[in-house]
Parts: structure tokens; C-alpha cells; sequence
């Protein structure tokens, strides 16, 4: 009895962690501000790594590599021993043994390919293929059969219909936040600044106007302004994404429910239909 409530805390405390990290949400923030890159992924507030050398899988590669540099050390340690074990003199010892197994398989070779030559005459003079029993291979047809094609296209339609609402679940549990864009666009003619200006501001609007409508997004500054007369353009822009892992599982479990009932049910009725 002692061992089974063991065993059974066990398995509630891992329960709790699974569903503690299908609860907690996960960020990734990036970000590439006056020409360097950063990025962090974290679970809640638990750093997970950056780019900074922070966070639990960070500090685990450290520990890697200082068990390997350890290990390393122990096997130029044997490397050493072995290197003295090997000045004992034993080339005349693998030079006899080397002959003997030569003549040994140059034998049994010789003896190999002659029963398999004269089992391949026998063969040949026992077997005699008339010429009228061989009859021609029926022509393979080219063509799929239309029945084959329509049901691919039926069950890829199916799966379409199915993943349509947990897909949406998924993307609008998706949270786009501290949206920070800063962009200076320059260049030393004052029309093409002027016309490089419009199609990217133009651009990047729409681009933001379409993520909207699929994510929850929260703007922080979009800012784009021309500078004409200058050389280097400057780009500057961070993001952060979060995701609660339980909006998947849900959508995963949806998209199940939705393929049994909308498909896999109907398609076995078909089928008996058919057979009838």
C-alpha cells in the first residue's frame, strides 16, 4: 500500500506540472534595436534562455560543457596509459595470424565458387522454359481512376472544414504585444526618399491591418519618418509573442471532435452505402 500512494503522488505532482506549464503562457520577445539582435523566451516569468546567456537552458549547456571538458580530461589521462601499452612488441604475433587466416579463406573460396559453378549447370540443364507458356504482361494503365481522385479531394476538403475553427482558436490566442517600430528612411535623392518612404509606410500599415484581424495585437509606437539627404536608413523594431499551451491542446481536441462528426462518420456511412 506505501508503494501504491508513492506511486500515485508521483503521478498527481507530474499531473500538476504538466498542467501548470499547459497554463502558464509562453513569451518570446525579439528585437533588433541600433544593429544588434536580442531575443528571450519565458515561461510566466521564468527565463527560459536569451540572449544574454540567461535562463535555465543556458545555465544546463554551461553544466554540459563543463562535465564534457571534465570527461576530456580523464581520456587524455588513458591516452596516455595506452600509449605506453602500446610499445609492447606484438607486430610478428599479427603478422603470422594475418597469413594463416589469408590461406585459410583463399580455401574455402576455391571450394565456394566450384560447387557454385556446377550447381548453376545443373540448374541450367534441368530447367527448360517452352516458348508457348510465356504469355505477355498485361499493359499497367497511366491513368488514375476519377473515383480515387474525388475522394483524395474529398477528405483534403474535410480536414480543411475541420481545421477551419481550431486553426482561427489557435491564431487568436496568439498575442502580439509591445509592438515598437522605429524606421528612418534615407536616402541622399529627394524623390526616391520620398517614394521609398510611401511604399514602405504603405506596406507596413497594411501588414499591421492584417495581423490585427487574425492576432490580438497591442501597438506600443509605430513611428516611420523620412530623412532626405542622408545615406543610412535606420531600423528599429521589436516584438513580443505570448501563447497559453491549454488554447492549443483545446483546438487540438476541437479539431477531433469536428473530424469524427463532420467526417469519419459520414465517409463510413458512405462507404456501407456504396457496399449495398
Amino acid at each position: 500500500m506505501i508503494v501504491l500512494k508513492i506511486l500515485l503522488w508521483i503521478i498527481l505532482a507530474l499531473l500538476g506540472i504538466i498542467l501548470l506549464i499547459l497554463v502558464l503562457p509562453v513569451s518570446v520577445q525579439g528585437s533588433f534595436i541600433g544593429g544588434k539582435v536580442g531575443y528571450s523566451v519565458k515561461l510566466a516569468f521564468i527565463p527560459v534562455f536569451d540572449s544574454k546567456g540567461k535562463g535555465i537552458v543556458n545555465k544546463l549547456l554551461k553544466w554540459r560543457k563543463k562535465k564534457a571538458a571534465a570527461k576530456k580530461d580523464e581520456s587524455d589521462k588513458d591516452d596516455s596509459v595506452s600509449e605506453n601499452v602500446e610499445n609492447f612488441p606484438v607486430d610478428e604475433i599479427k603478422e603470422e595470424a594475418a597469413e594463416s587466416l589469408i590461406s585459410d579463406i583463399s580455401e574455402q573460396a576455391d571450394t565456394y565458387v566450384t560447387a557454385y559453378e556446377t550447381a548453376k549447370t545443373v540448374e541450367a540443364e534441368a530447367i527448360e522454359i517452352p516458348e508457348d507458356t510465356v504469355e505477355s504482361e498485361p499493359a499497367k494503365d497511366k491513368e488514375k481512376p476519377e473515383k480515387e481522385k474525388q475522394s483524395k479531394l474529398e477528405f483534403i476538403l474535410g480536414l480543411w472544414e475541420a481545421a477551419d475553427r481550431p486553426i482561427l482558436r489557435i491564431f487568436k490566442g496568439i498575442k502580439l504585444s509591445e509592438f515598437y517600430i522605429d524606421f528612418f528612411i534615407a536616402n541622399e535623392d529627394a524623390y526616391k526618399c520620398a517614394l521609398n518612404y510611401g511604399r514602405i509606410s504603405g506596406a507596413l500599415y497594411n501588414i499591421i491591418a492584417w495581423l490585427s484581424v487574425l492576432f490580438n495585437v497591442k501597438l506600443k509606437t509605430i513611428d516611420i519618418n523620412p530623412l532626405f539627404g542622408q545615406k543610412k536608413s535606420q531600423w528599429d523594431i521589436s516584438l513580443k509573442i505570448s501563447l497559453c499551451l491549454m488554447t492549443m491542446l483545446i483546438a487540438g481536441i476541437q479539431f477531433l471532435i469536428i473530424y469524427i462528426f463532420r467526417v469519419f462518420i459520414p465517409s463510413k456511412r458512405q462507404l456501407r452505402k456504396a457496399r449495398l
